[in-house]
């Protein structure tokens, strides 16, 4: 129907040249309809902007926090944090959109960037804060805590936007499945690793 063609149409367009960029006469142009259609089924352009963003994100499904469940021990509960975003930012199979949207976020925010701080990336930052906190135990303070949460954070990204360089560096490593996995395990291993020696080192400073 014409309101599905419009939420394509828009996501394809808002995904390739953001929100500031794009306009409503290129949208409907790309979508087969008159300008009139959009004012109709959502009000304009930001509120069309806003269903674009909640439909390619996630924000209006369950979230990535909310489907971890919290009765594993804590090593396990990183494990499993990270291998769920890792595939959440890196595989592109259904959400093709959603790291170009997030791209232009990040680089030209909008009025829906706020939403996304608020019900994407602080649940996501707070849980594996708390993940980490209880690794480390109960002698790191919380700055502690937020760096290696950085950098946890930052090892992954590195994945992501390190995308189209990564192959050209190393041709034989392809972005597939398996190599998802094989990072998750990497990552995963790297990383407790440090977080189990900074852990006893604040315990012999006690």
């Amino acid at each position: 129907n014409t309101r599905e063609r419009i939420l394509a149409a828009a996501t394809e367009v808002f995904a390739e040249h953001g929100f500031h960029n794009t306009t409503i006469r290129e949208l409907c142009a790309r979508a087969g309809v008159n300008i009139a259609a959009v004012n109709y089924h959502f009000g304009g352009k930001e509120n069309l902007y806003r269903q674009v963003c909640l439909n390619a994100l996630g924000l209006s499904g369950p979230t990535l926090h909310q489907t971890q469940p919290d009765n594993f021990p804590p090593h396990e509960q990183l494990e499993r944090f990270i291998h769920s975003f890792l595939f959440e930012i890196l595989d592109q199979s259904t959400k093709v959109f959603a790291g170009k949207i997030m791209a232009w976020e990040m680089n030209q925010p909008s009025g829906v960037f706020d939403v996304i701080i608020d019900d994407i990336i602080r649940p996501h930052h707070e849980r594996l804060c708390a993940i980490v906190s209880a690794i480390l135990g109960p002698c790191a303070d919380e700055e502690t805590v937020k760096y290696c949460v950085f950098s946890i954070v930052g090892q992954c990204l590195h994945y992501r936007y390190g995308r189209q360089i990564i192959p050209r560096l190393y041709p034989s490593l392809s972005f597939t499945k398996e190599t998802f996995e094989r990072v998750a395990r990497h990552i995963s291993r790297f990383t407790l690793a440090a977080l189990h020696a900074m852990a006893a080192e604040l315990n012999a400073k006690e």
